[in-house]
């Protein structure tokens, strides 16, 4: 009964995967350092190593009285930043030139005017093929002249002429029923 249960589980087990932690194949790897070949060397391996002797001895302290000195500068330094900036005497107008740097302008440049296009006539009794066409009066009387409400384009007669065969393509194939 044992030997069975035994074949029983081997098909089992060689399906489990052993973490890298724990499998003794990869520890006896990582201890002879078979992991690392064919790892590139960290750089500067080849450069000797390096001299102390090359630092620089530690600056000199400064006397107190020059320490003291600066400590007063950026005191007065930060209490000068933050008191409110005083207003400017006399305000940019728009037009004028920024103060610094004259490439700046001091405000956006005009905007661009477009050219008119011309008025396109919408009339059903204007000939085909003329340029000009009837044009709406202005209602009489002493109101403000309301323009006219312009008449839908006038549709052509035909349809298009139909592409040549050779570009239609072959007919469709007729369905075979049995």
């Amino acid at each position: 009964m044992p030997q069975v249960l035994t074949l029983a589980m081997l098909p089992a087990l060689a399906g489990c995967t052993i973490p890298k932690a724990v499998n003794p194949v990869e520890i006896y790897r990582t201890v002879t350092g078979a992991v690392d070949e064919g790892r590139p060397p960290p750089p500067g391996l080849d450069r000797g190593r390096p001299n102390l002797a090359s630092v620089p001895p530690r600056p000199e302290r400064p006397p107190p009285e020059v320490r003291d000195a600066i400590s007063a500068a950026l005191v007065a330094n930060r209490e000068q930043s933050r008191a409110a900036l005083a207003p400017r005497a006399v305000p940019a107008r728009p037009g004028q030139a920024a103060p610094g740097d004259p490439a700046i302008p001091a405000s956006p440049p005009a905007r661009a005017s477009l050219a008119g296009a011309p008025a396109i006539p919408w009339s059903d009794t204007a000939p085909r093929g003329s340029d000009t066409a009837p044009r709406a009066r202005p209602p009489q009387g002493g109101g403000p002249a309301a323009a006219p409400e312009p008449a839908p384009p006038a549709m052509p007669d035909l349809a298009p002429a139909p592409p040549p065969p050779d570009l239609l393509g072959p007919p469709p194939r007729p369905e075979l029923r049995p």
